[in-house]
């Protein structure tokens, strides 16, 4: 790894990190990334597309790491908390289908 040269005149490397998630990782950091949107307020949260979804968990991840996400829910209210669940359980299950768990015939 060689490090370059930063704009502010500091050598920097680059450094990527890889996060290996599945369904539950990917609808709570969906959940956690729409977090502050009152659905009760602001109304219901839209259908988001497979490139929307993925942009919101890679930025939640970068962002807050998946330390973050046990809490993502502890402001909200249970119906809020329930709510904010499934609609993140439908985008992700909409936009991965191959994350669904196995079928019966399928195992």
């Amino acid at each position: 790894m060689k490090a370059t040269l930063s704009r502010d005149g500091l050598y920097r490397f680059d450094l990527r990190v890889t996060h290996r998630v599945g369904r539950a990782t990917m609808v709570t950091a969906l959940a956690s990334a729409h977090r502050d949107h009152e659905i009760f307020e602001d109304g219901p949260l839209p259908d988001l597309s497979r490139a929307k979804v993925l942009a919101a968990v890679k930025e939640v991840l970068h962002d807050r790491g998946t330390d973050f996400l046990e809490g993502w829910s502890d402001h909200l209210t249970e119906a809020e908390t329930e709510s904010m669940w499934d609609w993140a359980m439908e985008q992700v299950g909409n936009a991965f289908p191959e994350l669904d768990p196995p079928t019966e015939r399928q195992q």
